[in-house]
């Protein structure tokens, strides 16, 4: 057969199937080609013409160059980004790929997902100098890959150069690896010909030589950098460094090279062709297989480092730590797993994240390394800076875990910054999660009230209406709801907190010793402990936090912590739960911690100073109010705080509580000028004063402060509840209200309208801690009408107004409707009480966010005898809406039956919990500053007789060793007795 008939045939074909690669089409028809050779051997020359005409034919007559332009955005599969718009990225099999600087746009993502597909495989791959490309798919070229420009690969990118591949061949180029791998199926070199110049930087993941590495060789002397930081350089025969050539390893980068490399490998070391970090020495050690160089790990550290993961360990705490992400995929007190961990869900192990307007996002892309390590101690970071198209907050984020030697517990912290550079960012929720392993782990505890035995995995639930609350089916909270929100606590009260267990002997608690950097102040409550969880929720979003901004143009930074993750071993969960809250007394004294240097966000206590003075209450309607056990506090008040503290979050906050004396001392603050507050349970509003200036090394003193409460409209009439920012005092509103859908005991419990007469001051039994609609037993609502009826004796003055005042704990998209004797007090168009959002029913608290109003009430609009104040929550469109009041009150010229504000009543004392595990408080009215409390069995027999010093106004007495029944608590002299029920 005459040679051109075989051109003709092969040619033929292979225009039929051009859809398949030549080298795939000559594999299909070579046993063809072999069988007509030996049929016809006069013609093997012939066949070797003819295949080198099919390379011709690929490679000139079917081959299509595609130039990169850019014009339109960065996505490389977009075809108005290509000279060309005919590209078929399905069939890029005979193509040849241009990559020229953009103009403007440099394409990112480059490569496709998933496994090789061989007809998106290009022929021939360029970049040229000036170009700027991402990988991050799989991206195959069939021939030579010459690589000049600036080539990176993130993610999962797969380059596998089918060929040789060149950086830097004749001009510059360079290569990032960050992650991913790029291989060269023969030869790869690192720098080639006259005028090459390239560097290789593998920060992570691998660099695969099938053949030999070539690095700066060839002629003309090129230069070749090859920096292997992080990841992996793999050869499969050996080694060329030319004389402008150089390897340098750091980190726990390693050079891998097939067979016993040792001798040559060795040889370059002591050349200065292979280097490494200074004072670091580089191991070289052949497995029998392979032969290995990298620089050895110090054993006497605390630090094991891997590619993509770190290992902290001090004998007693051990915690994985992974690279990328910082977060916390294991963490282990002698051998025994703390966390939840598995591969199947995120919700696993620990980790940090934001909630802005830009949505929900975690670390990623995070860059590993020492801050400092000491013999005591190691402090390691995770810096992750914003990175326009990879992270949608723009927000550096810095990640610090430290581990001490001899330690039960992993410290943490965090430093958020905005670059003036950066986009406009806000932030709603910065927090770290854990997950807990419940299996090892049965009893939560939060404070005194919220402690008790944990569902475990196996028992089974139901969901309901809400999607937070649950219904527990079986084991010891069978019947029960369980819910993230109903552990809700102040989270300044928290010091330690988190899940216990009596049977594994094992805690694991978020201690913190100080809250400076938490959102909000100490009233500011949210997620802490929770089924299988801890949260340490710095900046919140709940409960009506409201985040803060940092616009374009500002400079913003921020330290979250340090606090401490600790594990515990004690035989019973409540001696590990003791044993945190002393470890939070301690670190409270050595704040701030003096390990923490080289920290500017972070000054120690010699870049800090004190603010000192006493502070008083003078009330002229309640003589027994002073300035003890007072809230005080500093911050410094940004915009989106609104002049109120309580929103503050973008700011550090200082509190304390003032002594018996009413002596405050607020120690280590930062330099600057705060804005001081006050305010005391007992008492409605604040104490307010400007310009209070700290220096430091210094301590500024305020000297005696007093606060005069205001008292111009004549006698305090009546009182309802206790100022004290929460409706813990109302029916429900000391316990019930956490547990979940308390709603549906309100037809059982209340009527409607409630009818309440001011002189039985029954609050606690009369009255609802939370007025919202009225859910009736058939499960619809209807608006609830308050009637508080009082009666007023004697002379009503003919002009002027009385002053109603009502503090709220909490609104949620709910009007109040005022009204007395059916006049309305409030707007016909409307009022919604000051502060309000958060959704504290539905979430299952009694406060959010507290707020005070007064209202003016003429009059002319009371009279002798009977008086109704209507109060109404018209808002029934959902079961959320609602209002909780803290207190109500009415000043003025007037007198009523039945009333002694200064006294003591009955209704000032409250029991709660009861019935009670055995741990229970006691509520005693503020004048009571110190009594004696005696317990009787039911039979009267003294238990125990006790002088108790009230904290907040609050008693704490424990029966856990007393056996399940009735008890009596009797209160000093005042004649209050409380029937206790223990079960």
């Amino acid at each position: 057969m005459p040679t051109n008939t075989y051109n003709y045939i092969l040619v033929k074909k292979y225009k039929r199937k051009k859809t398949l690669n030549f080298y795939a089409f000559i594999k299909k028809w070579r046993l063809k080609i072999i069988t007509m050779n030996k049929i016809l051997p006069k013609t093997r020359l012939s066949i070797c013409i003819v295949t080198l005409l099919f390379f011709s034919i690929i490679n000139t007559s079917f081959a299509q160059t595609y130039t990169w332009v850019g014009g339109v955005d960065t996505n490389f599969y977009n075809v108005n980004n290509w000279d060309n718009t005919a590209i078929d990225f399905a069939a890029l099999n005979s193509a040849t790929l241009i990559f020229n600087a953009g103009t403007p746009y440099d394409p990112i993502n480059v490569g496709h997902s998933g496994a090789d597909v061989i007809a998106k495989r290009p022929g021939v791959v360029t970049v040229n100098v000036g170009a700027n490309i991402i990988i991050t798919g799989t991206f195959y070229p069939y021939n030579d890959a010459n690589l000049n420009g600036t080539i990176t690969l993130n993610g999962s990118a797969n380059f596998n150069g089918r060929r040789y591949v060149y950086l830097g061949k004749g001009a510059g180029g360079t290569l990032n690896v960050n992650s991913g791998s790029i291989n060269s199926n023969f030869n790869l070199y690192i720098g080639n010909g006259t005028g090459g110049n390239g560097t290789a930087n593998i920060n992570g993941g691998t660099l695969y030589a099938n053949a030999s590495l070539e690095v700066g060789t060839g002629t003309g002397n090129p230069t070749g950098n090859l920096n292997i930081t992080g990841g992996t350089v793999d050869v499969k025969t050996g080694i060329n460094i030319g004389t402008n050539g150089h390897i340098y390893i750091s980190g726990l980068g390693q050079l891998i090279v097939t067979g016993d490399k040792k001798t040559a490998l060795e040889t370059h070391i002591a050349n200065g062709k292979i280097t490494c970090t200074a004072g670091k020495t580089l191991d070289v050690v052949y497995n029998g297989t392979r032969t290995v160089v990298n620089i050895g790990q110090n054993p006497s550290s605390m630090l094991t480092e891997y590619p993509s993961y770190i290992i902290l360990k001090n004998g007693i705490i051990e915690a994985k730590i992974d690279k990328n992400t910082s977060n916390l995929v294991s963490m282990k007190i002698n051998g025994v797993e703390t966390l939840y961990v598995t591969t199947s869900t995120s919700r696993t192990g620990g980790y940090y994240d934001f909630t802005t307007s830009y949505g929900f996002e975690t670390i990623f892309g995070a860059t590993f390394s020492v801050k400092e390590e000491t013999a005591d101690y190691i402090d390691v970071s995770f810096s992750r800076p914003y990175s326009p198209g990879n992270n949608v907050t723009p927000c550096d984020a810095d990640i610090h875990y430290v581990l001490k030697k001899a330690d039960k517990g992993l410290y943490t912290y965090s430093i958020l910054k905005h670059k003036a550079t950066y986009p406009n960012f806000d932030l709603g929720s910065w927090r770290q999660v854990l997950w807990i392993n419940s299996s090892v782990t049965n009893k939560i505890c939060v404070n005194e009230l919220k402690t008790w035995e944990m569902p475990q995995p196996g028992d089974a639930w139901s969901p309901t209406s809400i999607a937070e609350i649950i219904k527990i089916e079986s084991g010891v909270r069978a019947g029960k709801y369980d819910g993230k929100y109903q552990f809700s606590e102040p989270l300044y009260s928290l010091k330690a907190y988190g899940h216990s267990s009596d049977t594994n002997n094992l805690g694991i608690w978020a201690v913190t010793g100080n809250h400076e950097y938490f959102s909000g102040g100490p009233t500011s409550h949210d997620l802490n402990s929770a089924s299988g969880i801890i949260h340490i929720l710095m900046n919140g979003v709940h409960y009506n936090s409201t985040g803060f901004q940092v616009p374009l143009g500002e400079e913003w930074s921020k330290i979250y912590g340090p606090y401490l993750i600790y594990a515990n071993q004690n035989a019973t969960a409540t001696a590990n739960w003791d044993e945190a809250k002393a470890r939070a007394a301690v670190d409270k004294t050595e704040w701030p911690f003096s390990w923490l240097t080289n920290t500017p966000d972070y000054p120690l206590a010699a870049g800090r100073g004190n603010i000192i003075g006493n502070f008083n209450i003078t009330d002229p309607s309640k003589t027994n109010v002073n300035g003890n056990e007072a809230w005080i506090g500093v911050t410094q008040l940004s915009p989106d705080a609104g002049g109120n503290w309580q929103f503050e979050e973008k700011n550090y906050q200082y509190w304390v509580q003032t002594d018996a004396s009413g002596n405050f001392d607020i120690k280590n603050v930062r330099p600057g000028t705060y804005t001081l507050f006050a305010y005391k349970n007992g008492t409605t509003g604040e104490y307010r004063q400007e310009t209070v200036v700290v220096t430091a090394a210094a301590t500024t003193n305020l000297g005696n402060i007093n606060w005069t409460i205001p008292r111009t409209n004549g006698n305090l009439v009546f009182e309802i509840g206790v100022p004290n920012r929460t409706a813990e005092e109302y029916k429900f509103g000391d316990f019930d209200y956490c547990e979940g859908f308390v709603e549906n005991k309100f037809a059982a419990t209340f009527t409607n309208p409630i009818e309440y007469n001011v002189e039985d001051k029954n609050w606690p039994t009369a009255l609802s801690y939370v007025h919202s609609a009225y859910f009736n037993a058939d499960g619809t609502r209807s608006v609830w009408d308050w009637n508080v009826n009082f009666n007023l004796t004697g002379t009503i003055p003919t002009t002027g107004n009385a002053k109603l005042t009502i503090a709220y704990a909490s609104s949620d998209h709910a009007q109040n409707w005022i009204f007395i004797n059916g006049s309305r007090v409030t707007p016909s168009s409307g009022y919604y009480p000051p502060n309000g959002g958060g959704n504290a029913f539905l979430r299952q608290s009694n406060h959010a966010k507290y707020g005070l109003a007064t209202f003016d009430i003429p009059y002319s609009k009371l009279k002798s005898g009977k008086n109704t104040l209507k109060l109404q929550m018209p808002s029934t469109s959902s079961g959320g809406n609602h209002v909780m009041y803290d207190y109500i009150s009415l000043e003025g010229d007037l007198t009523t039956l039945g009333i002694n504000s200064k006294g003591v009543d009955v209704a000032d004392f409250r029991m709660y919990p009861n019935p009670t595990k055995g741990i229970f408080e006691i509520a005693l009215p503020l004048s009571i500053q110190e009594t004696t409390i005696e317990l009787y069995t039911m039979n009267m027999q003294l238990i125990s007789k006790k002088a108790y010093t009230p904290v907040n106004g609050k008693v704490q007495l424990n029966i856990e060793n007393q056996a399940n029944g009735v008890y009596f608590a009797k209160i000093g002299t005042t004649g209050v007795t409380f029937k206790v029920i223990k079960e």
